[in-house]
Parts: structure tokens; C-alpha cells; sequence
């Protein structure tokens, strides 16, 4: 796994330790399911890097689109209480709701509606390849443990209790 990200962290604020968290529980999910490029290369680095610059877009954005997006795909999902989820994810960080919403709505996205998310993806430095190829992993990682009689969701939940800024065990 990649050992920086399982030493313990210093919790200087609530809020950065459970993003920090929840990205860790994200990329200790995808190397559950085997879909992580060797640590250390270049292609894991980049991995890393958006799991977490794609996490401060959605948390933290305000570009319109941006927002409209994460609200669509979790309007998509049919469940009821969507500003209840939009504010656990913006306390919380990640969950696996919200990355399946995601990886859902990006993939049945036109190109279109992609490239208007172009100007808020580049004010956090990421481009719509980087956006497409995590939507690909997260989807390629739900696969992969639905092969292995596990869901994304239950092994999420399990490496996220084991991450920094918890808040009920």
C-alpha cells in the first residue's frame, strides 16, 4: 500500500483530517481491488494527486457547473435527501456514494457537458482526462471487488473507519 498514507496524521482541524481521511480510505479501497498502478511510479503519484485535488473541487468549488454537476448525479442515484449527502460530503470528504454518483454521471456525460466543466476543473489544476481516468479507476475498482463477492461501498466503509478524522466509530 502506499505507507505515507497509512501513518498517522495530526489532526490540526476537523474538517482537513477527515478529507485527508477519506482520500486515504478512497486509495486503500482501489488497492483492495487491485486496481492501483505500482506505488512509487509516476501513474500511482497522479493517482493520489486526484483523488485528492478532485475531492477539494467538489468540497470546495463554487464554480456553478461544478456544483450542478455533483447535484445532478446525486439526484441520479433517485434517493431521497440530497442537500442531507451534500453536507456530509462537504464535512466528511468522500464517500462512497458520492464517488459512485460521480463516476456514473461522468461516464454517461456528453462531451458537452465535460468540457463545460473545464473552468472549474483547471482552477484546481486538473484537466478533463484527469476527471475521466479517476471516474474510469472508481468504476474499474467497483468491478473488480463485485468480482470478488465484495461492494465498493461495504470496503470503502471499512477502510474509512480505519482513517484519520472519523468521527463515530
Amino acid at each position: 500500500m502506499f505507507e505515507a498514507l497509512n501513518r498517522p496524521v495530526a489532526q490540526p482541524i476537523k474538517q482537513a483530517s477527515a478529507s485527508v481521511g477519506s482520500a486515504m480510505a478512497v486509495l486503500a479501497t482501489l488497492e483492495q481491488a487491485g486496481v492501483l498502478p505500482p506505488e512509487g511510479t509516476k501513474e500511482a503519484d497522479g493517482v493520489i494527486r486526484v483523488t485528492i485535488q478532485i475531492q477539494s473541487l467538489f468540497m470546495k468549488s463554487t464554480d456553478q457547473t461544478i456544483q450542478a454537476f455533483l447535484y445532478r448525479a446525486l439526484a441520479a442515484q433517485g434517493a431521497e435527501g440530497i442537500e442531507q449527502r451534500l453536507a456530509k460530503f462537504q464535512t466528511t470528504g468522500w464517500t462512497a456514494e458520492v464517488l459512485m454518483a460521480l463516476a456514473d454521471a461522468a461516464l454517461a456525460a456528453s462531451p458537452e457537458e465535460l468540457r463545460s466543466l473545464l473552468p472549474g476543473l483547471a482552477s484546481f489544476r486538473l484537466s478533463i482526462e484527469d476527471f475521466q481516468q479517476f471516474m474510469r479507476l472508481i468504476k474499474d475498482g467497483e468491478r473488480a471487488l463485485v468480482s470478488a463477492g465484495r461492494t465498493f461501498e461495504e470496503v470503502f466503509a471499512s477502510q474509512r473507519q480505519l482513517m484519520p478524522g472519523v468521527t463515530a466509530r
